[in-house]
């Protein structure tokens, strides 16, 4: 059997141990509760999140080895994007006018400083979302503006893919398998390949 396999096999049996993990403490908890024992409710808590944290780690090898696709979660911040109206943005102007639109919304707020800055230290790879921008980079009233107009705010993963260019096609494959709303960037200062996951 070889490495690889054993490792998948072994991280399959760590996914179980830890689901059986949970579900004890779980129980646990609910007892620790029911007598008012909130000392042991917190320690037992702790014990869940360690848990929970352990099964999402496990998770993502099993994916990235059956997909042969590495990534390593390194943050998620919140991202305001303009959402697409049809159900082939390609098909015939759509993009041209919804990028004018983009632009206009961008720039009436007093968001297009922020977006700029952002993209400038970003280059799109492959996506299916074409506007957007992160909070933090635009006033707050910038931020309300863009709601007023439809703009959608959202927690973003941001999943670093490294630096090997050969993995590109596997990693746009993996992308529009594994993720409903996404954006594949390369960063400008690190020369990584830098994946958006937008939260359903």
């Amino acid at each position: 059997m070889s490495h690889v396999v054993c490792n998948f096999l072994g991280g399959a049996v760590r996914v179980e141990s830890d689901v059986q993990a949970l579900k004890h403490n779980m129980y646990e908890l609910e007892y620790a509760i029911s007598i008012k024992d909130f000392e042991r409710a917190k320690n037992v808590s702790r014990l869940i999140k360690s848990s929970i944290e352990n099964i999402e780690n496990e998770i993502n090898f099993l994916t990235n080895a059956a997909t042969s696709v590495y990534y390593k979660h390194i943050n998620t911040i919140k991202f305001l994007y303009k959402p697409v109206e049809v159900s082939d943005p390609y098909k015939g102007n759509y993009l041209e006018n919804y990028s004018k639109s983009r632009t206009s919304e961008l720039e009436s707020s007093g968001a297009k400083e922020g977006h700029d800055s952002f993209w400038l230290e970003h280059s799109v790879l492959n996506a299916n979302v074409f506007g957007l921008v992160p909070v933090d980079l635009i006033p707050n009233e910038a931020s309300k503006a863009l709601k007023n107009l439809g703009w959608i705010e959202t927690d973003v993963d941001v999943l670093d893919f490294g630096q090997k260019d050969s993995d590109l096609k596997n990693i746009y494959s993996f992308c529009k398998q594994s993720f409903e709303n996404y954006v594949a960037l390369k960063e400008q200062q690190t020369n990584s390949t830098i994946v958006l996951m937008f939260a359903s």
